[in-house]
C-alpha cells in the first residue's frame, strides 16, 4: 500500500492490491486511499 499502490494512484493508473504480501485485507481500512481490485493472490490475476 505504501510503495505500489501510493505510486499508481499518483500515476492515474489502475492499482491492484495482491494480498499474499505484507497487507492484509483488514489493514487496508487504515489508509486513507484504495486500491482499485484486491486479490488473494497471483493465482488470481489470470482467469482460469
Amino acid at each position: 500500500m505504501d510503495t505500489d499502490i501510493i505510486a499508481g494512484i499518483e500515476s492515474e493508473i489502475e492499482t491492484i492490491l495482491v494480498l499474499s504480501g505484507v497487507t492484509s485485507r483488514d489493514a487496508i481500512e487504515q489508509f486513507p486511499y484504495r486500491p482499485n481490485h484486491v486479490l488473494d493472490g497471483v493465482g488470481d490475476i489470470v482467469p482460469r
